[in-house]
């Protein structure tokens, strides 16, 4: 029988009810065992007892920041080459990551999926196995390396305030909630609304795709860079086709014809109007440097950089195997 070691974070936005039930429901496989963490101390010390349970299967029960912080550790603490196969159950409110990589769309068709998978006694072959890299995350003010698959800033932190304060705090979350954000975030740019229109300034220098690219310091409008293959709704807003591991792209402040681009821009197919001429430009890449100072946004965590001549450096670290039962 397939080892399968669950760890849930009940703090996240959509496990802060439904535990009791998880709970038993996850009892009535012997197989099967349950952490719960509460805190990131928690989360590390649990590390060192997975490595001696030597689970085939680690559920991931969280949001985006959970998920992300959780693979991080996996990486520091197993041997290379010997991870696990990885499973995401959305038990955040945004959950991202989960909707490009998990189970299924919402906790409770997710949680559905998985107990049919263990009623089958866990099979692991005939499954899909899709790979992930994650980008590990270095240059804090706070000197802590961070892991995630997401990464933001510029309009992306105007947004982001916008979603904490009227939309998650109203207890919206999931796509409806991101589609939501998105309409309101994009009406603000196209209209140079001054609570979204904030450019950060930001140089950049990237590396591992062939010859190093840099880019003087300018006014980001929008920097976003992932190793997911879908965002939310979706989008799929990098369209260079390099090897890299990491998609980034950026938009500048003033760009041209921003409100007839942006949607081309968000499906991954520019429009003739998407030039680095006019501010677009999109990469890949293994590793890259910024040079800002400002906050940043790391699935759904909020960061301030080191700044000045301190750079924030990404890079791709994996691949994370996770693993999707066919029904």
């Amino acid at each position: 029988m397939t080892r399968v070691s669950v760890i849930t974070n009940p703090l996240s936005g959509n496990n802060r009810k439904g535990l009791e039930q998880l709970n038993a429901r996850l009892a009535a496989y012997g197989h099967v065992t349950h952490h719960v963490t509460r805190s990131p101390d928690d989360a590390r010390t649990l590390m060192l007892a997975l490595l001696r349970e030597a689970p085939e299967v680690v559920v991931i029960n969280g949001g985006d920041g959970t998920i992300a912080a959780t693979l991080g550790l996996m990486l520091e603490h197993w041997p290379e080459g010997a991870l696990p196969l990885v499973m995401l159950l959305p038990g955040g409110t945004a959950n991202m990551t989960a909707g490009d990589i998990g189970l299924a769309s919402t906790p409770r068709r997710a949680l559905d999926r998985l107990c049919r998978w263990l009623d089958a006694g866990a099979p692991l072959v005939g499954a899909e196995i899709r790979s992930r890299h994650i980008m590990r995350v270095e240059g804090a003010a706070d000197g802590a390396v961070r892991h995630g698959m997401f990464l933001g800033t510029g309009a992306i932190m105007q947004a982001t305030r916008f979603a904490h304060d009227k939309v998650h705090s109203r207890g919206l979350g999931g796509e409806i909630s991101l589609g939501l954000i998105l309409i309101r975030a994009l009406w603000g740019l196209i209209r140079q609304d001054p609570r979204f229109y904030q450019p950060t300034h930001v140089r950049l220098s990237l590396a591992g795709t062939g010859a190093p690219v840099t880019r003087d310091e300018a006014p980001m409008l929008i920097l976003v860079a992932s190793t997911l293959d879908r965002l939310f709704l979706g989008m799929r807003p990098f369209w260079a086709r390099q090897g890299g591991r990491i998609g980034l792209t950026t938009i500048q402040g003033g760009a041209a014809r921003f409100g007839r681009s942006i949607l081309s821009v968000l499906r991954g197919r520019p429009n003739p109007h998407v030039t680095p001429a006019n501010g677009y430009e999109s990469f890949r890449t293994d590793r890259f440097e910024m040079f800002l100072d400002g906050e940043l946004n790391l699935d759904g965590e909020l960061f301030v950089t080191a700044g000045g001549e301190n750079p924030l450096i990404v890079s791709a670290e994996g691949p994370i195997r996770f693993l999707r039962p066919l029904r």
